[in-house]
């Protein structure tokens, strides 16, 4: 039991400190690249790819980014609304881009990533394009990823199985 507990904290350890590492050099790395002032969907996206329990870290890494496409897509399309009260424009964005996410019947990180990146790109307004967005996006999943490859890669796999849609909306992908 107490074996079992230890491996626990080690597993939770070790993925918080990744995660924690990932987003900091995510951030910084936008920062650097692109000159992004607030590069925050860098940070969020190397966070949610080394989510501890996250079995494939690539497969986790493409639903976030298509997640976060759709959400940034339907965040910026809500400003060209003659919406201008704040809640209207949070529930719509947030409506429509997990509507989508959860169209596309893949793991449950896809529409909410799609909500939470609409929500985000509505709540820091349109002065950072979607493009800026997106690339934070890239950076963020691809630091995870190059984080997991050599803190994870004898726990985890980064290509296992292939992504494919559902037959069963609730199930997510299914192993080919």
């Amino acid at each position: 039991m107490w074996s079992r507990f230890a491996s626990h904290i080690r597993d939770a350890f070790s993925h918080a400190t990744a995660a924690a590492l990932a987003a900091a050099v995510a951030f910084y790395g936008a920062h650097w690249l692109f000159g992004h002032q607030q590069p925050i969907f860098a940070a969020i996206a190397a966070i949610i790819c080394l989510a501890p329990g996250i079995p494939n870290h690539l497969r986790q890494g493409i639903n976030v980014v298509i997640g976060v496409t759709i959400g940034i897509a339907v965040g910026e399309l809500i400003f060209l609304l003659p919406i201008s009260v704040l809640g209207v424009q949070i529930s719509l964005a947030i409506f429509a881009a997990m509507f989508l996410g959860a169209l596309a019947n893949l793991a449950p990180v896809t529409p909410i990533q799609a909500g939470a990146s609409a929500l985000l790109v509505i709540l820091l307004g349109p002065a950072t394009g979607g493009l800026v967005r997106f690339l934070d996006v890239i950076i963020g999943v691809s630091t995870g990823l190059v984080f997991a490859l050599i803190l994870f890669r004898n726990a985890t796999t980064l290509h296992d199985t292939a992504i494919t849609p559902s037959n069963d909306a609730g199930q997510g992908p299914q192993e080919k």
